[in-house]
């Protein structure tokens, strides 16, 4: 992959490196974050729908191979909580688990490698 981001013309960004370019979209949809800020958990997470859109760009722009990327593990299902999970189909069923950190810094890493690379 280059080193400068030429994809970004929707936020109004021709050239710059894959840092900034990964910073500029996160501020397109959330609000500016430190690198070690956490877009799944702390005090300011994004909702799931949100990071959801996002993602879809950010694999997009930064031509991104996202199969290992398990977008449950960081923004668990919620699920219908009055039905228990032995009777919902996979897509609707609760997760059971807290969600992983996603930080600014493994968004940088992963675009630069071209693929998802945290596990």
């Amino acid at each position: 992959m280059i080193a400068g981001i030429m994809r970004l013309s929707s936020i109004g960004l021709f050239m710059m490196s894959t840092e900034d370019g990964v910073r500029a979209l996160i501020k397109k949809h959330f609000w500016e974050m430190a690198d070690e800020d956490s877009l799944s958990t702390g005090q300011y997470c994004v909702l799931p729908e949100d990071a959801h859109a996002f993602f879809g760009e950010y694999f997009a722009v930064f031509n991104m191979n996202y199969s290992s990327f398990d977008f449950r593990k960081y923004f668990p299902q919620e699920g219908i909580f009055f039905l228990p999970n032995a009777i919902l189909p996979d897509y609707l069923k609760s997760d059971k688990h807290q969600p992983s950190p996603l930080t600014v810094q493994m968004l940088i890493a992963s675009a630069k490698a071209g693929r998802w690379i945290v596990d």
